[in-house]
């Protein structure tokens, strides 16, 4: 017997609509207008050169203006100089994994030093970092990967 009532309840909705079509159809184009209005797309200006993403940080006594931010990593990774800076370079654990880089070169990483003290702004963060054997360079003594920022993301 519902399904009687609800077969009812239906014919009288579409002969409501049908009969009162103009004041439907005129309530359908005020409501795509005004939808039309509140989704139209904003473009944003297309940047050339977006330079680099740099963060200011302290990495145990070493005050560091520039780590460089690389949301597509997934190490923290600093020289094997920076790790003797730290004096942290004889307490790396043994890599387990090697590094893919972006032109499908891989290397090996001297070792990780698990859990170090990181802080950038207020936070404090506990890091692990990947030590390689490569050029320390001054403008980027650190590079930071998504782990880190997402740690900082949840304090």
């Amino acid at each position: 017997m519902d399904s009687m009532s609800e077969a009812f309840d239906q014919m009288q909705m579409v002969k409501d609509v049908l009969a009162n079509s103009d004041k439907v159809s005129e309530v359908l184009q005020e409501s795509t207008h005004q939808f039309n209005l509140l989704t139209s797309p904003t473009f944003l200006p297309k940047v050339k050169d977006q330079g680099k993403f740099t963060l200011p940080c302290t990495l145990g006594h070493l005050e560091l203006d520039n780590a460089l931010v690389d949301s597509g990593a997934s190490i923290n990774l600093i020289s094997l100089s920076m790790a003797e800076k730290l004096g942290i370079a004889g307490a790396l654990q043994r890599p387990t994994t090697s590094i893919m880089f972006g032109d499908a070169t891989s290397k090996s990483p001297l070792g990780v030093f698990k859990n170090y003290h990181l802080k950038i702004g207020e936070c404090i963060i506990q890091t692990d970092l990947t030590v390689m054997e490569m050029e320390e360079e001054k403008d980027l003594p650190l590079l930071l990967g998504t782990p880190s920022l997402v740690q900082l993301a949840l304090q």
